[in-house]
């Protein structure tokens, strides 16, 4: 069992305000700047190199490109059968899971 707090994984590093999902846990930028969208072998071996420490509980930031999203979103649903997800609405995170499991 691992007993550090939840990590914050947000896909890439922009130009928007990510301050108030450090209530969900420290943030973690897996890119940074502009990421090359057809370059998905590259950028999955960034993405699993960037979320190698994983555990359960952290969370994915949704933003940054829908391939990013869908990458990381593999990579953890294959390690834990389930994804924390943070959405912004109206200037705050929602917190919402999926349990990729339950669904098979």
């Amino acid at each position: 069992m691992n007993n550090r707090a939840p990590v914050v994984y947000i896909p890439n590093k922009g130009a928007h305000d990510f301050s108030d999902a450090e209530r969900f846990g420290r943030l973690v930028f897996l890119t940074s700047g502009t990421v090359k969208k057809y370059q998905t072998n590259t950028m999955y071996r960034q993405l699993i190199d960037g979320m190698a420490d994983a555990i359960p509980e952290d969370y994915l930031l949704i933003s940054s490109l829908a391939i990013l999203n869908s990458l990381c979103s593999a990579i953890l649903a294959r390690k834990f059968g389930r994804i924390n997800y943070l959405l912004y609405c109206n200037g705050t995170y929602l917190e919402r899971t999926v349990d990729v499991d339950a669904l098979l």
